[in-house]
């Protein structure tokens, strides 16, 4: 049961208001768009965007990583300094062009990057990664 607040506002000072709450399990089953809640299991805000729930990135520095790489005509795997999670929170350019996620998987746990074709002889590989959110 929750509490209507008259006036929608909440005085400044010592206050606070309390967000439900709760592990990933105990989500709503028919969840309503822009809900938020304090998502127990990953210690963090998250919020319902219409299809699924996403949490609230902290604010402040990214960890933004480069590594660098060189073509040599068959190498199709390169590990990472960081494991990355996601081909959505990369960013690779070869000879600085843009690739598109397609073009490449992270295997090895997070830990490897492979791409679709080998990069030619002295070919940069820049790949950019730590651009994902954080609980």
């Amino acid at each position: 049961m929750g509490y209507f607040l008259k006036n929608r506002e909440i005085p400044s000072g010592s206050t606070s208001t309390r967000l439900p709450h709760g592990s990933t399990a105990d989500r709503p089953d028919s969840p309503v768009f822009g809900t938020f809640r304090y998502n127990t299991s990953i210690g963090g805000l998250e919020y319902f965007d219409g299809t699924v729930y996403k949490t609230v990135s902290n604010s402040g520095e990214a960890n933004i990583v480069v590594d660098n790489f060189t073509g040599d005509n068959s190498t199709l795997t390169f590990t990472l300094s960081t494991a990355a999670s996601n081909v959505d929170q990369i960013i690779v350019f070869i000879s600085n062009i843009y690739q598109q996620p397609s073009t490449y998987s992270i295997t090895g746990g997070g830990n490897d990057i492979t791409l679709s074709a080998a990069p030619e002889l002295n070919e940069p590989i820049n790949v950019i990664h730590g651009l994902g959110n954080t609980p």
